[in-house]
């Protein structure tokens, strides 16, 4: 007896037996762009702090993210029927791994060489960010012409790099009438830049800077020095963003902090080691209103607590295990205490000034807290490149000291990649795990919200149970195996839908150093 076929059941019998003809789909090749990337069999972590979800594939077309879900249920292009992978696809395995949104690094600057004299490849910097998961950078100041270049050739990717927001430095020194500044910052923004990174200025140079930038359009970031103007000038003037610790508890203390007569604020010494001090000073109940304050007017605060960290800890900050194979020698020799180098202030560094910057780090961190707990926006940035803290490297441990700051992991997952699409107004295509969105993705060896180490380029410790890793609470048998190994590690770092693989980043930053070393121990050779 015949059974008969229906019109579904044929157009999926052909289906079927297309797809059985069809060799299987090719895996992710590095840096190279597919027209439709399927990541099949992964957890989500969505990026607005709900719980992950899966396992789900993930289909990207053009760069966008097309569809999520079931893995039977992946839309066909030709047919409009589900279908699994085509021969076409390129296929990512995401069996035991994690998906989030790429990490918006909000503070960052590019640099081509930290001690002067010794290059530093432009690719080593953007490697190490790529590996860290960034895929998208706020550069707050650096050279303008050669960063909106890049800027172009990451948007055309010529170029292996995360996506660029060019933020240039207006700082102290321009003098001048209102009108006169009004006109430098147009200028600015006829020039391209996405934004002003703005430092150290007296309050009426800084309303003429603010107005004008907000008749423009531009937003806006600040580095508060000790100056006329603290946190509470920059707030009622509508700045975007507070960077550091700076400014914040200058607008509560009571008269201002307490300097020794032979301060010098030139002297990088003197400059970190009297900031240490700052938020023990401040006044706690001024502190709550500040915070209120920039609740109240919608100032995000982007805290960058990793940049800082070796003045509680110079000798963890000095040993880090990536340094031996990661540390580019132009970098290494920045590091080293000197006066002549920003954030190189680590002479005759002693336990009193840890100890004074360990209280602090306290007191900033609840304040922190405090102002998201209250409503207000905090994102990630790591400043990286001074005071012992490789690119990538201060992203990844800027991620961690949130959670000591008291945050959930979730929350600080939330912090690196919505928050930070909210800060840069990209919130309608970046930041969440979410259909029509840019396929900004990382692939992540294990759940990061049971350890955000595992984001770091190095890769983590893991426990290794009969040879797969497992979580440290998991029940162990009498006959179990149990090992440690080095594990984790982001796989894949994806951009506007292309993806990079980690592993092969870091073999080429590895090499880069292993080049600049070699290079410097012939240049050296026959020296006294």
């Amino acid at each position: 007896m015949k059974v008969p076929i229906t019109g579904f059941a044929l157009a999926a019998a052909l289906t079927f037996g297309l797809a059985a003809q069809q060799p299987p789909p090719a895996p992710a090749i590095h840096a190279k762009a597919a027209r439709r990337l399927v990541i099949q069999n992964a957890m989500v972590i969505y990026g607005n702090a709900k719980p992950p979800y899966g396992p789900v594939d993930i289909v990207v077309e053009d760069g966008l993210i097309s569809y999520i879900g079931p893995h039977d249920a992946i839309p066909s292009v030709a047919t409009a029927l589900p279908t699994t992978p085509r021969s076409s696809d390129t296929v990512i395995d995401g069996t035991g791994k994690y998906v989030m949104p790429g990490i918006v690094n909000a503070h960052m600057h590019w640099h081509e060489e930290r001690q002067p004299g010794m290059p530093q490849p432009i690719q080593y910097e953007r490697n190490l960010y790529l590996a860290a998961g960034v895929t998208t950078a706020r550069e707050v100041g650096g050279d303008f012409d050669k960063s909106k270049r890049w800027q172009a050739e990451s948007n055309a990717h010529t170029i292996i790099a995360p996506r660029i927001l060019v933020y240039p430095f207006v700082s102290k020194g321009r003098t001048g009438s209102p009108a006169e500044i009004r006109a430098w910052i147009r200028d600015i923004k006829r020039q391209g830049a996405d934004g002003l990174k703005i430092i150290g200025m007296d309050r009426d140079q800084l309303e003429a800077i603010m107005d004008e930038a907000h008749t423009l359009g531009m937003r806006t970031a600040t580095h508060i020095a000790v100056e006329e103007t603290t946190a509470k000038d920059y707030i009622e003037l509508g700045v975007g963003s507070i960077e550091h610790f700076y400014g914040v508890a200058d607008a509560a203390l009571d008269g201002i902090q307490n300097f020794p007569p032979d301060m010098s604020y030139s002297n990088e010494i003197h400059r970190f080691g009297r900031a240490g001090e700052l938020y023990a000073q401040a006044d706690p109940e001024k502190l709550h209103k500040v915070i209120d304050l920039m609740v109240e007017k919608h100032v995000a605060w982007d805290p960058t607590f990793s940049i800082y960290e070796a003045s509680r800890d110079l000798v963890r900050a000095q040993a880090q295990p990536w340094f031996k194979d990661y540390l580019h020698p132009s970098m290494e020799e920045y590091f080293k205490g000197s006066l002549d180098n920003h954030g190189s202030y680590f002479i005759g560094w002693t336990s009193s000034q840890e100890a004074q910057w360990k209280r602090q780090y306290r007191i900033w961190m609840d304040a922190v807290l405090e102002f998201a707990r209250k409503g207000g926006l905090v994102t990630t940035g790591d400043d990286a490149g001074y005071i012992y803290s490789m690119y990538g490297f201060g992203i990844s441990r800027e991620l961690e000291l949130h959670e000591e700051a008291g945050f959930r992991p979730l929350e600080v997952i939330e912090h690196a990649t919505w928050n930070g699409a909210k800060l840069l107004g990209m919130e309608d295509r970046i930041g969440k795990v979410r259909e029509g969105f840019v396929a900004d993705l990382l692939v992540v060896n294990g759940n990061p919200l049971e350890n955000l180490k595992l984001l770091n380029p190095y890769g983590a410790d893991v426990m290794m149970i009969n040879g797969r890793q497992g979580s440290n609470y998991s029940p162990i048998g009498p006959n179990d195996k149990v090992q440690a190994a080095h594990g984790g590690g982001i796989e894949w770092t994806i951009k506007d839908g292309i993806p990079y693989h980690v592993p092969t980043l870091m073999r080429e930053v590895k090499e880069m150093v292993a080049r600049a070393r070699a290079q410097r121990v012939h240049s050296t050779a026959g020296q006294p």
